[in-house]
Formats: structure tokens, sequence, C-alpha cells
């Protein structure tokens, strides 16, 4: 062993015992009966991908309120109902289309949406409940997504202006008088 290398061991050496000697000096802080433990959890790798609408359904959603928002009413269906069954069947589509033309000619022009609640049922089956924006009103959307594999498919969609169900009110129904006439009674 040449002198150089015989002076960088015993360097390292010194160096190892003095780390060990300083931790062994260094009291450890004593543990008070007094203070709570406290669990750290760290995030799941992955954790982001648990979360069913953010891998698609919440893109499809952004992308058919901005059809809606720019009067692309048949762009935005057309995408939203993508390898759907709904787009095998062209006249309820085309009722659909024209509810909602009619619905913003009565509520105003859509101007953005809000994400009011989303429930998955597992990983490849979620509702997710919007209000659109309008003008003068707002509305609520329901959306039904299905992924049988890798893509998400639009299965079932409701539109409507009961805005109490948003707020888990029952609505308000007719006494039974009211029901049997068409006006005021005498």
């Amino acid at each position: 062993m040449n002198r150089r290398s015989l002076t960088v061991f015993v360097l390292l050496g010194m160096a190892a015992i003095l780390r060990a000697q300083d931790k062994a000096a260094t009291p450890k802080a004593a543990k008070s009966a007094d203070q709570p433990k406290v669990l750290t959890f760290q995030p799941v790798p992955g954790a982001a991908a648990l979360d069913p609408l953010s891998d698609g359904p919440a893109q499809i959603v952004a992308d058919f309120f901005a059809a809606l928002r720019d009067g692309k009413i048949d762009e935005g269906y057309a995408a939203l109902t993508k390898d759907s069954k709904i787009a095998e069947k062209p006249e309820e589509l085309k009722t659909l289309k024209a509810k909602t033309r009619e619905a913003i000619e009565v509520f105003g022009n859509i101007s953005g949406y809000d994400l009011v609640e989303s429930r998955a049922v597992g990983q490849r089956l979620v509702r997710a409940t919007y209000t659109s924006l309008g003008k003068v009103f707002p509305l609520r959307w329901r959306f039904y997504f299905y992924k049988p594999e890798s893509a998400w498919r639009l299965i079932d969609m409701r539109v409507d202006d009961k805005l109490t169900g948003i707020f888990d009110e029952i609505e308000p129904s007719k006494p039974a008088d009211e029901k049997a006439s068409d006006g005021p009674q005498p």
C-alpha cells in the first residue's frame, strides 16, 4: 500500500470514529408521555387515478359545454355521444338537440358550468351532476358514464330545471284538488 492510500484510509477511519462519538454524545430528546403521537400518511402513488372523473368524463363534459357556449350544439352532442348507444338513436338525439336549443332560448346562452357532485360506483361507472350557467337561469345536467374497456362512454343523460334536487329538497307537489282541475274552482 502506498503512502497516499494509507493516509486516505486513516483519515476516513478517524472521520468515522468522530461521527460515532458525536452521535453518542448528543442527547436524544426525551419523549414526554404528555405529547400525542403523530401519524404521517404518505400519498399513495397513483392516487389521482382513483378519481374516475379525472381520466375522461370531466374532459368530455368540458368539451360539451364549450361547444354549447359557442352555439355548436350538433358538434357538442356528436362528441358527447361518440361510441355510445345514444348516438345510435338519431330521432332521440334530434329531440335532445332541439330541446337544448329551446332551453338556451328560454334560459339564456350558456356561459359556463359548475360541477355539483360526482358519484362513482366502482371504477367503471360514474354519475356526474353539473349546472350550466345560463344568462337567465341555470340547468341541471346529469351525465352517466361507463368504462367497459379503456374509454369512457356516455350511457345516459338527463337535463332539467329542477334545482331543488341539487339541494336534496323534495319537489313540491300540487294538492289533490288542484291536480283534478285545469283552472280555478268556482
